[in-house]
């Protein structure tokens, strides 16, 4: 009897919002986006995976929630969770571009 995937979690934070992604490892961020896209409710029309970017959340390391936020960089969408170290229960913070 082979055994299911262990599937994670991981919290993807936007403004006032917070959702729980099921993830594993070997995921991709372009996959966490059509995850968010679902949890928003929205189709494949409505909700442009294009204009979200996805960042690390580095607050935990006890610096000021806004130093560094100059250098951030949007992580790839082909990159996977565990090419960026990110494990059960980590923190993706999550920005639209509005244009």
């Amino acid at each position: 009897m082979s055994t299911p995937e262990r599937k994670e979690y991981i919290r993807v934070k936007r403004r006032n919002q917070t959702f729980f992604i099921p993830t594993s490892p070997s995921d991709s961020f372009a996959y966490v986006k059509e995850e968010i896209c679902k949890a928003l409710g929205g189709d494949d029309d409505s909700i442009d995976p294009k204009l979200m970017r996805l960042y690390i959340d580095n607050k935990n390391d006890g610096g000021d929630a806004d130093a560094g936020k100059e250098t951030k960089k949007a992580i790839p969408d082909a990159a996977l969770l565990s090419d960026h170290n990110v494990k059960n229960d980590d923190i993706i913070i999550l920005e639209m571009d509005e244009s």
